[in-house]
């Protein structure tokens, strides 16, 4: 994530106008998140399970705040962008299913905490599910070559996500003979979210409701 976005980070900051102030929130907030999501896994590996409880509401609270935040920058990061060239709201259906797709695994591995196999699986998932922007951008920084069409559209926004999972997926088979049940979920959900938005990249009709949308919201932060 941080290798696809710092590189972005002094265009960022020199756009005219400026950014506003949710977009910096939304980021400085997303870092947050994955610095504590590390920490927590990171926890778990070192056995210091008791802290790493102590802290679990705390990260689910900074990780329900991400949910809403991420819609309403999305949205403040498409208007901002209406009347230019080019203009993508069709875009809007990447960042939504990521959030819904991100939501259902945090609805999941909370329930299941008591279950610590499907609980970590899921738990990892969560930054897997919304990698894409980084790992996009990453794709762009180092590889000049766009592939097109719908598989095309697929590798160059989720190939490191899809990667992630695989390497997980992998990891199952080879400790345990056979991949966990969660993880065979999670991975199923995040690839249904991302065909559902490459699909949508391809839909004129939602073209036309994205920008709709992106109309009515008009809010430019």
């Amino acid at each position: 994530m941080l290798g696809g976005f710092v590189p972005d980070l002094r265009n960022f900051l020199s756009e005219a106008p400026p950014p506003p102030v949710v977009l910096h929130a939304h980021a400085i907030v997303s870092t947050l998140w994955l610095a504590a999501i590390t920490a927590q896994i990171a926890l778990v590996e070192v056995r210091n399970v008791a802290l790493h409880r102590r802290l679990g509401w705390w990260i689910v609270g900074l990780s329900v705040a991400l949910i809403p935040l991420g819609l309403v920058a999305s949205l403040v990061d498409m208007a901002r962008g209406a009347g230019q060239t080019p203009y993508t709201p069709e875009f809007l259906g990447h960042e939504f299913q990521q959030l819904a797709v991100f939501a259902i695994l945090l609805v999941l591995a909370t329930l299941l905490r008591r279950d610590p196999a499907a609980h970590k699986r899921l738990m990892i998932l969560l930054p897997v599910s919304i990698l894409d922007p980084g790992t996009g951008r990453l794709w762009t920084h180092f590889l000049s070559w766009r592939p097109h069409g719908p598989f095309g559209s697929w590798l160059h926004a989720y190939w490191g996500n899809m990667a992630m999972v695989a390497a997980m997926l992998l990891r199952d088979r080879w400790r345990h003979g056979r991949a966990h049940p969660a993880l065979w979920f999670g991975a199923a959900l995040i690839t249904v979210g991302e065909v559902v938005a490459i699909w949508l990249d391809f839909c004129p009709a939602w073209h036309n409701a994205a920008a709709r949308l992106v109309a009515a919201w008009g809010w430019t932060g």
